[in-house]
């Protein structure tokens, strides 16, 4: 088999060995769609939301259910920064010894030349409209025998289920790699991770008026797959045979809450939930070519790959808060403020893979005024998230922003019968992306986690249309066809709206 042929089977093998894998981020980006004050529910949660962001609050609630529907439009953009002259990779490349050159650091594989690129660089659309179902459910359980010593056990249910289907992985690669595919940069936190099915069920407990206890499982489930294939001819790639293993399961992250009650009226709140994602799925991938002799020789056996995927990593989150109840005639005023602390300084990218440049853990705040009455519920709340990503200087295009957020929610209650009463209301909240410029640093080394040279200056001549010396003086210095050189602004903004219909007996 030619080298030419090698090359162009090699090429179809990695572009057929797909995995697919799932784990939701919507409810940590967007809060809960369904409940009045989406940004504080790991706070004070007031309904069957709490089984995800505060269990403990299970606790103070009655029997319900709910459906609801949330609806998210994100306009974002990134503005590519002008390329300067001199930085792209010429046409030249093919005639020279491939290998000696080649992008990456892990492994060999080589450049294209600018020109020839699929896809035009900042060429990707970063608008969406998406939205989910929520579905929720709160149940007392031995409520009889509890009610005489003042305590209360209680279990919730809440999912999600995304219009676009129960399982989306669109995977990308946030350095030169990715100029074979979209050549463009990508939101890391965004895309793919909002729009994956999720679940939680939690069980709380409140044993005196002082203090209650919650615990639950959030669940997520993922796919992968394993392809064999067959290619009869290195010649015409395009006739394949394929047999594709799959297996689906579930990544499972415990999670638990308090609330504790010093004082009449006021009180504090915690959280702490585990890490989650579907963890780095190793796959391996088997392709058989006619004619290939890959095996000490002979022409039998499998080519192998071995590649890993993970998906919606989040990190160990920690919650504190407070709140103090105001009585006003019928209404109960609720003024809250809260504190989270993200170890986003663990984070493993969507190929299984740490930042070279190691993400900042942070905190973030809170904060926000509910007025409760047993006919209406009314809420507005604020919220700022800054970035996790470093400043990127290097190699790594991770687009991130600082995002600061405001809410208004509003649900109306009928009473039905004594025991029974029904519920309707909406919620919106807006979320800006603060513009953040980034600019790469041409003096960093490449050891050091700098832009890579995809032309190297020890690329050996071996004839083109080039002469040795003008082959020389192209090559010098830095060529690349990084997407994100030499830097970029991003910013936008999320609108999320919130529809509810609650059954409460």
């Amino acid at each position: 088999m030619s080298n030419n042929s090698k090359k162009l089977a090699s090429l179809i093998f990695l572009l057929i060995c797909t995995l697919s894998l799932s784990a939701s981020s919507v409810l940590e980006l967007v809060g809960a769609q369904d409940s009045v004050h989406p940004f504080t529910s790991r706070i004070i949660s007031t309904g069957a939301e709490a089984a995800y962001f505060n269990p403990a609050d299970l606790a103070t609630l009655d029997d319900s259910f709910k459906i609801g529907i949330g609806m998210t439009i994100q306009n974002k953009s990134i503005r590519h920064k002008l390329r300067p002259d001199g930085y792209d990779i010429t046409s030249h490349i093919y005639d020279v010894d491939t290998g000696s050159m080649g992008a990456g650091i892990d492994g060999f594989y080589a450049p294209m030349a600018t020109a020839d690129l699929l896809n035009k660089r900042g060429s990707s659309d970063y608008d969406s409209f998406g939205g989910v179902i929520t579905l929720g459910a709160v149940k007392n359980i031995a409520r009889k025998s509890l009610e005489k010593i003042g305590g209360q056990l209680t279990v919730g249910v809440y999912a999600l289920l995304p219009f676009s289907g129960i399982q989306t992985q669109e995977p990308f690669f946030n350095d030169e790699r990715e100029q074979y595919f979209s050549n463009s940069l990508q939101f890391e936190l965004y895309g793919d991770r909002l729009k994956q099915f999720s679940a939680a069920l939690a069980i709380a407990g409140r044993f005196s008026h002082y203090f209650r206890i919650g615990a639950g499982l959030a669940i997520s489930t993922y796919t992968k797959t394993q392809n064999r294939v067959f290619v009869p001819s290195p010649t015409s790639p395009s006739i394949q045979l394929i047999n594709a293993k799959m297996n689906v399961g579930a990544s499972v992250m415990p999670y638990f809450s308090f609330v504790a009650n010093p004082v009449a009226g006021w009180h504090l709140t915690g959280t702490f939930h585990f890490p989650t994602n579907t963890g780095i799925v190793k796959l391996n991938n088997e392709m058989q070519v006619l004619g290939w002799e890959y095996d000490e020789g002979t022409k039998t056996g499998y080519l192998t790959a071995d590649s890993q995927m993970t998906a919606g990593c989040q990190p160990i989150k920690l919650s504190v808060g407070t709140y103090y109840n105001f009585q006003v005639k019928d209404y109960t005023l609720t003024p809250l403020a809260g504190f989270e602390w993200s170890r986003w300084s663990t984070y493993v990218n969507r190929h299984g893979e740490t930042p070279a440049d190691k993400w900042n853990d942070i905190f973030s705040a809170t904060a926000g005024l509910i007025m409760r009455h047993p006919e209406r519920r009314a809420a507005f709340g604020f919220t700022y998230v800054p970035s996790p990503v470093p400043a990127q200087t290097g190699r790594e295009n991770y687009v991130d922003n600082d995002r600061f957020g405001f809410s208004l929610g509003y649900h109306e209650y009928f009473k039905v019968t004594d025991q029974v009463k029904i519920g309707a209301g909406f919620s919106g909240s807006l979320q800006w992306l603060i513009a953040r410029t980034e600019e790469k640093d041409l003096e960093r080394s490449v050891k050091d986690g700098g832009l890579v040279d995809e032309l190297p200056d020890d690329a050996e001549y071996y004839g083109s249309q080039a002469t040795s010396e003008e082959f020389d003086e192209i090559k010098s210095g830095l060529q690349t066809n990084n997407p994100g050189f030499p830097g970029w602004e991003s910013k936008g903004f999320l609108v999320n709206i919130g529809l509810a219909l609650e059954v409460i007996w």
